[in-house]
């Protein structure tokens, strides 16, 4: 959907009062929208005044909208399209937009987009870090860093935006950037989307509206699903590719960058990310020894199989982004040596069972939340004892009072967090502090 070159004198309503449609209120009332804000959760009622804009929530927050005879309507990201008021909404006339078509329609500077259903974090952040170390002023933007409403106010000072874009970001996105990556597409959101088929043609929508002179960087085995005109770069850890491991040296096209074994970021699926970064700063202008010096420099982002503590030889890992079970099996083969492992969370509607079979190193597993009791039979299944516990404090501590010399306790928990959480960051977060607690002298 192509939205106007101005929203002046439109009524806009935003579902959703979080930290993007905050700034995105702001950017539309500077345009000279009647701009409407609505949020189920009754506390944001103050932020209407704060943003200067009408609007409800709490309670009827829905219905409201649809009462409000909107001609756009912005989705917060996540939100699922097939609800009957968003139904209602598009019946009487109003175009659904999101945030990420906003920045885009606005945008001057070049993109360079990352998706993908794992690594997205790690390797915008490393892309970025490339660039701003070769001089290119670069700015990260989406899921992590700015707001895209808030980026754009720095435009004069960017050379490149680096996105990180979920699908729920580009569902409604009928653009896409010179430079897009698809990291993988694995089963994820299922809870949200209607099925795997909906949610990865989501993510293709990053590639579907390329020209022919713009890049897509993805790893061989999509080259057959991938859409757009755009020119096609492979990252792979074996096999020919335009990045990829050769008797143990990161090559780009050819080229020797660094061993392997300085990439500091542990784990496969991190060598898989710093291929994947190298050629993305690369297309957007690093120098190949800045790559190099990121590479052997950068431990990577909090929450991701982040080293938190270590204590009489027992060392206590924070994966609190593993939301989805291929996230944690990649935990479970970058880490050496026996684990306690902290599993579940909110159900997805995944498949949970794919960890059966890959727990050879679990020597004990603390369960909790909804998927704790699916992942109960898992377990079993592999001869894993396990126990259930009444919430996550409870079974962060049977982990720290379980562990001995020589082991892991792990978190990664293979859900997503919203049984107890906000988001993994919270969880990730409070199993800092409770591991932090329970070592802390008193």
């Amino acid at each position: 959907m192509t939205l106007p070159d101005s929203f002046r004198g439109r009524r806009v309503a935003l579902l959703g009062l979080g930290r993007a449609h905050k700034a995105l209120a702001q950017a539309l009332r500077v345009e000279g929208a009647e701009v409407l804000g609505f949020d189920r959760d009754p506390a944001k009622g103050g932020l209407l005044a704060d943003l200067g804009i009408s609007g409800s929530c709490g309670e009827g927050y829905l219905e409201d909208a649809v009462r409000s005879r909107a001609s756009f309507c912005f989705l917060t990201p996540g939100m699922r399209k097939d609800i009957p008021e968003v139904r209602a909404l598009v019946a009487d006339g109003c175009q659904l937009a999101a945030e990420a078509g906003y920045f885009f329609a606005r945008r001057k500077a070049a993109v360079l987009g990352i998706t993908g259903s794992a690594g997205k974090t790690t390797t915008t952040t490393l892309v970025t870090r490339m660039l701003l170390r070769s001089g290119v002023a670069a700015t990260a933007c989406g899921n992590i860093g700015r707001a895209f409403a808030d980026a754009l106010r720095d435009e004069e000072r960017t050379a490149i935006y680096v996105a990180e874009l979920s699908s729920f970001q580009l569902q409604l996105v009928e653009q896409s950037p010179e430079i897009a990556a698809v990291l993988n597409i694995r089963p994820n959101h299922l809870d949200i989307h209607p099925s795997f088929e909906d949610y990865a043609q989501s993510k293709w929508h990053i590639a579907r509206y390329q020209r022919p002179e713009d890049l897509l960087v993805l790893p061989p085995d999509l080259l057959p699903e991938a859409q757009g005109a755009g020119r096609r770069a492979t990252f792979s850890l074996a096999g020919p590719a335009a990045a990829t491991i050769l008797a143990g040296q990161l090559t780009l096209d050819g080229e020797p960058l660094m061993a392997a074994e300085e990439v500091r970021l542990p784990g496969r699926h991190n060598l898989e990310n710093a291929l994947a970064a190298a050629l993305l700063a690369r297309a957007g202008g690093a120098r190949a020894e800045d790559i190099r010096e990121e590479l052997k420099t950068f431990s990577g982002v909090p929450h991701r199989l982040e080293l938190v503590a270590e204590s009489s030889g027992v060392r206590f890992i924070n994966d609190s982004i593993a939301t989805a079970p291929d996230r944690t099996l990649a935990a479970f083969a970058a880490i050496a040596g026996p684990l306690l492992w902290l599993g579940g969370g909110y159900d997805k509607h995944l498949d949970y069972g794919v960890l059966k079979g890959h727990l050879a190193d679990v020597r004990r597993a603390f369960l909790f939340g909804p998927v704790g009791r699916l992942l109960l039979p898992v377990c079993q299944g592999d001869g894993v004892p396990a126990q259930i516990y009444p919430d996550f404090a409870a079974a962060v501590a049977a982990a720290i009072g379980a562990a001995a010399r020589g082991e892991t306790v792990l978190l990664s928990p293979g859900a997503a967090s919203y049984d107890a959480f906000r988001d993994f960051e919270q969880r990730g977060e409070a199993f800092r502090k409770l591991v932090t607690d329970a070592l802390t002298p008193r």
